[in-house]
């Protein structure tokens, strides 16, 4: 009787047992599963986004060649497509008439000269009046005005390159009649280049006077530089663009105004930092996007702004810091404040 009374005693403290045992399992809070994801601990570089847009060669300095006067075409005193010094005279005119004219006005001028100072002897010894000297002297002084006015008249039959470049082909040829607004010939300075080209109102932070770009043409893929020298005082109210103008140098001449280029220029100022993360990382909404940022294990979203972005990257500007953690897997499954477990960096 004593063995039974103990082994009933041991069933009912084995029961006890196990009944307390399943009551504590059923109190305890079921653990959550964390979500497995890949990241990518994102570190500062160089932010250098560039912009290709078209542009066009424009001349530095080029000018339309015309006489200020009306005469005749005597000679032509380059060769068409040369090169020119500045100063060099490329057209004489007809002179004739000019120079029989200094040539009267010189025989009346002696005469005008002795006059002026027999008069002024005179005037010494009060032989003549203070009136007659005067009518002399003034005679004298208009004599010599016109005598100037001939020489400057005279000058204007030499037409000469107002600066070094190349000429074009003449437009007129000896004999020609030519007058004031008639083109004579073309003239360019090929010495240095200017392109031309009109960028969006959102890049005049970074298009400065002073900028460098990079350019080249349609003859080869070589980058030549040129240095913002000007832009237009403002924005175009239709396309919101503003027109810029560099300058690059040009010794050879192989550039010609005229060509089309391609011009290349940083969209970001010197300096600037950002970020690179997968693009499957960025979650977009209604404020432009965000990201899942790991803090003690969990998921945490963080706005973000960006700079640009293709199919495989995306470039964060501001949101993150250096060395924080982005999830690049399993987005679409985690919420902000999900747990999660980092697989892989990547």
């Amino acid at each position: 009787m004593m063995i039974i009374g103990a082994i009933l005693i041991s069933v009912v403290s084995i029961s006890c047992s196990s009944k307390a045992a399943i009551e504590t399992q059923k109190s305890a809070p079921a653990a959550i599963p964390k979500l497995p994801v890949d990241v990518k601990v994102v570190k500062a570089e160089a932010l250098n986004e560039k912009e290709v847009i078209a542009g066009s060669l424009v001349p530095n300095r080029e000018v339309a060649v015309m006489s200020e006067v009306t005469k005749k075409v005597s000679s032509i005193l380059f060769r068409d497509g040369s090169y020119v010094s500045k100063g060099q005279v490329l057209y004489k005119l007809d002179d004739a008439d000019i120079r029989a004219r200094i040539k009267q006005l010189s025989a009346d001028l002696s005469l005008a000269k002795i006059n002026e100072r027999r008069l002024h002897e005179l005037l010494k010894t009060e032989t003549v009046r203070q009136e007659e000297y005067d009518a002399a002297l003034a005679k004298l002084q208009t004599l010599e005005a016109s005598r100037d006015l001939l020489h400057v008249e005279i000058s204007k039959t030499y037409i000469q390159a107002p600066f070094s470049g190349k000429a074009g082909i003449s437009k007129v040829h000896v004999g020609a009649l030519v007058s004031p607004g008639i083109e004579l010939v073309n003239i360019q300075e090929q010495g240095s280049i200017k392109i031309q080209f009109r960028i969006s109102e959102k890049y005049l932070p970074v298009v400065k006077t002073g900028t460098k770009i990079k350019f080249s043409t349609e003859l080869n893929e070589l980058l030549h530089t040129a240095t913002v020298v000007a832009t237009e005082p403002g924005v175009d109210m239709e396309s919101r663009n503003i027109t810029v103008q560099a300058i690059a140098n040009n010794p050879a001449g192989i550039l010609k105004p005229g060509m089309s280029v391609k011009v290349h220029f940083n969209t970001t100022s010197n300096g600037a930092k950002a970020f690179l993360v997968p693009t499957q990382a960025l979650i977009p909404n209604g404020k432009g996007y965000s990201v899942y940022v790991v803090k003690q294990g969990m998921a945490k979203m963080t706005p973000v702004a960006i700079a640009n972005r293709n199919e495989n990257e995306a470039t964060i500007t501001s949101g993150v810091n250096n060395g924080d953690t982005v999830m690049i897997s399993n987005i679409l499954r985690a919420m902000d404040g999900t747990p999660v477990q980092i697989v892989s960096n990547k």
